[in-house]
């Protein structure tokens, strides 16, 4: 595993090049995408959240679940791509299992942190996002953004599609996200760097990759690794005793459903504080006739 490199670029890299990079692999790495003082603001924002906030998913269990009897484990395939492939009477377990129970996640980020809504803004992603992703809608909006932080101990996750999230477009379908990890402390491969498979934006789904084609996205702290959403990925296992926190964030077409629900996790307070394009990124702007209220534009709710 991790023979095969991926594209570096330098911060102020032509935007054209890196796109040029995910059109070939979907993947590159940017090398200082983020200013020292933001590392250092993402940090500090969330430090405390963090401690607080304990490991593994919380909430996914569905109400009407039935028991697993004591004791008894669950197993699913490592070489997993689509969440069509899961027992629907396993799927809280796999959620749980792919989520990881070593791993803390935190979203909600554009609430919790005004230098994450700086960065949601940055040019180059967004630069990415305008490319892939405005041929087949008026506007794109945040699909989601996760502190993500992997433990020591915590295992390989599941190489998978995030684009598996709309399982149920399964035709030939356009580019329906575009994704980075921004790294806020260095990734290792033996501290659970991403694992990222270059050219898989364009196989079969059935494919499954050969340990050979799976590149470790190594990088410093203030690096990002952007990728497609067609394009392998996984988090790595953590064999240290350090902590590998990454920072997640993506936009999809503006018509579809998001992964996270941002109404809900960033109270409507925080986001008229922000700037236009912020909010505009976090679903206030109508997509035509998708996402109205009253029959109107919902960004006039955050009027004064």
């Amino acid at each position: 595993m991790g023979s095969i490199g991926l594209e570096r670029f330098s911060q102020g890299a032509p935007a054209a090049d890196v796109i040029a990079a995910l059109e070939r692999d979907g993947c590159a790495i940017v090398e200082g995408a983020m200013q020292s003082s933001q590392i250092e603001g993402l940090n500090r924002d969330l430090d405390d959240l963090i401690e607080a906030t304990p490991p593994g998913v919380r909430h996914w269990e569905a109400e009407q679940a039935p028991p697993r009897p004591s004791g008894e484990s669950v197993e699913f395939d490592s070489k997993f791509t689509s969440l069509l492939d899961v027992d629907p009477e396993k799927f809280d377990d796999f959620m749980r299992e792919f989520y990881g129970s070593d791993t803390v996640r935190i979203d909600g980020l554009p609430g919790k942190s005004p230098t994450f809504v700086d960065l949601m803004c940055d040019p180059l992603l967004l630069a990415a996002a305008d490319h892939f992703l405005l041929p087949n809608c008026m506007s794109y909006t945040l699909n989601t953004g996760q502190l993500i932080e992997i433990r020591s101990g915590e295992s390989d996750q599941t190489l998978h599609r995030d684009e598996g999230a709309w399982l149920h477009y399964r035709e030939a379908r356009p580019h329906l996200s575009v994704e980075a990890m921004f790294a806020l402390s260095d990734f290792a491969e033996v501290n659970g760097a991403t694992r990222i498979v270059p050219g898989s934006h364009r196989w079969d789904e059935s494919r499954e990759p050969k340990a050979e084609e799976i590149a470790i996205a190594e990088m410093p702290a203030g690096s990002a690794v952007m990728y497609l959403g067609s394009t392998l990925h996984g988090g790595g296992a953590n064999r240290t005793n350090e902590r590998r926190r990454g920072m997640f964030l993506g936009f999809c077409l503006g018509w579809l459903r998001t992964e996270e629900n941002t109404f809900l996790t960033t109270p409507i307070e925080a986001v008229r504080k922000m700037p236009r394009r912020a909010q505009e990124l976090l679903g206030y702007q109508a997509h035509m006739a998708i996402g109205v209220v009253d029959v109107g534009n919902p960004m006039k709710l955050l009027r004064p």
